[in-house]
């Protein structure tokens, strides 16, 4: 019975989750593709070490 309702619930949600894995897999190509471009500014690099902060302290309520 657990497995019929667990498929039932990937067939109904896995289209969402796979575009979400698709949208953060791009979020981090794009970060990823900015390192490059920086210009060693202090402003620069506080505002990537803030980024890289809150993504960590959210990460774990935006997966679920």
């Amino acid at each position: 019975m657990r497995d019929e309702m667990d498929g039932r619930i990937w067939v109904a949600n896995h289209e969402g989750f796979a575009d979400g894995i698709d949208e953060m897999l791009g979020r981090i190509k794009a970060a990823f593709g900015r390192i490059p471009a920086w210009d060693g500014t202090t402003a620069q690099l506080s505002a990537l070490v803030a980024a890289f902060f809150i993504t960590a302290l959210t990460f774990t309520t935006t997966s679920a």
